[in-house]
């Protein structure tokens, strides 16, 4: 696990957050590694027992785990314990409703890669916001915050959101194409833009550079419209929307600097932007 640098991830994804909240982050990373390692290789109906073990387990963070159940049940369960300590009981319930959204979505993708199905960008993009955990994953930012659902319902919130997830997700898809390609994953945003615009990898990582920049475009726009919640709600907002602009930042320097995606060559692939193609792993 020490490869992935998860205390690293944690602390430049949630750097405003308060050490129980940043203590229960750490777990959430762990959960969600241990997670996709296991279900990236797994057949459709394994990935569906994973799911049961891990929801089983988040809604019940007090039941011991049966000693011969896999490991990430016990995962599970002490994120459970961890994060009970510094979030309310409606923030806890949308939390668990949001890690099932993404549990059932990671099944949803080993049937994909069981089938060979590749989707169209746009039906990929939905699956994979839910794949990636991502309405999970930003609920932390929120655990401190005591606001109402008026703003997370505003446009310019809901945008500000959904920029900040598909541009992590473009980014994470593009650092991680190298080790896809080389198992033959499909799930990819990278794969699936070669397919559906039948181009060369190289003009494809240019298609999902420049739509990554029309995200940022359209992030920094929509930051100068946020309207006013009242003075009760203004500072947690800017909490909010500054928890965004670290996460995804934080999550592109952890890309870099961690060895799960270029091993040991992150940082000069930062600054070359080169990267060498691994040679596809045999099935056998």
């Amino acid at each position: 696990m020490d490869f992935c640098k998860i205390g690293l991830l944690s602390a430049l994804m949630y750097p405003l957050e308060n050490k129980d909240v940043l203590r229960a982050c750490c777990d959430l990373m762990v959960l969600y590694t241990f997670f996709e390692d296991y279900t990236d290789v797994a057949m459709p109906h394994d990935a569906r027992g994973l799911a049961t073990i891990v929801m089983d387990a988040l809604r019940n963070p007090n039941k011991p785990r049966p000693a011969e159940e896999c490991v990430i049940g016990e995962i599970s369960r002490q994120f459970s314990q961890s994060s009970l300590k510094c979030v309310s009981e409606s923030v806890r319930c949308r939390f668990i409703e949001a890690l099932d959204e993404y549990t059932t979505a990671v099944v949803e993708e080993a049937h994909d890669r069981a089938q060979s199905s590749i989707r169209n960008i746009d039906d990929y993009i939905i699956l994979r916001r839910s794949t990636a955990a991502m309405n999970a994953t930003f609920m932390p930012i929120q655990f401190t915050l005591d606001l109402p659902d008026e703003v997370f319902e505003d446009p310019v919130i809901r945008r500000l959101t959904d920029v900040c997830r598909d541009l992590s997700i473009l980014m994470n898809d593009m650092y991680s194409y190298n080790i896809e390609q080389a198992r033959g994953d499909i799930h990819n945003a990278v794969a699936v833009v070669m397919h559906q615009e039948n181009i060369g990898l190289n003009e494809t990582m240019k298609w999902v550079g420049d739509y990554c920049s029309k995200l940022v475009h359209n992030f920094l726009e929509d930051l100068c419209h946020v309207p006013s919640f009242g003075k009760e709600f203004d500072d947690q907002v800017k909490h909010y929307l500054d928890g965004l602009a670290y996460w995804t930042r934080g999550h592109d320097s952890w890309s870099f600097e961690s060895h799960r995606y270029f091993k040991e060559d992150g940082l000069d692939i930062q600054k070359s932007r080169r990267v060498v193609l691994l040679p596809r792993e045999s099935s056998n």
